[in-house]
């Protein structure tokens, strides 16, 4: 099965990620890029933790790099998606979903859990991490 959508070229994630560092270090005085944007993250889901759906079919290979930092999230889940969607590197993984969540957040309803996986077949998954929901209605 491919997976057809949500994909981003690696090249353009490595801009963007350098560009973000660049100014991380020069505005704040960081120079640990990742640890800096896996600590925003855990944080927005900290405050809302059913906001995992943001991040998308990047989610699964996104909380794996949480759990790295020490982000109490769960075991993993979706490990095809976890293949297929993240970057060679954290970093990478990090700045594709941020990038996926700031198109959901420009064309989608907060809360929607369908993404399309093949415009060809019409493939979609239905997200939901049991975890999170349950830290969503405990919170």
């Amino acid at each position: 099965m491919a997976f057809t959508e949500h994909l981003f070229n690696k090249a353009y994630i490595d801009e963007v990620a350098a560009n973000a560092a660049a100014s991380l270090k020069a505005n704040r005085g960081f120079s640990n890029f990742e640890g800096f944007a896996a600590g925003v993250i855990q944080r927005r889901l900290e405050k809302d933790p059913a906001r995992y759906l943001d991040y998308g079919v990047y989610w699964p290979a996104l909380k794996e790099v949480l759990r790295k930092h020490d982000f109490d999230c769960g075991s993993p889940v979706y490990p095809l998606l976890a293949e297929v969607y993240r970057g060679d590197t954290d970093l990478q993984t990090i700045v594709m979903a941020d990038e996926f969540r700031k198109d959901y957040l420009a064309t989608q309803f907060v809360g929607t859990r369908m993404f399309l996986l093949n415009r060809d077949t019409g493939e979609e998954v239905a997200l939901i991490d049991d975890e999170m929901e349950l830290k969503a209605l405990n919170s």
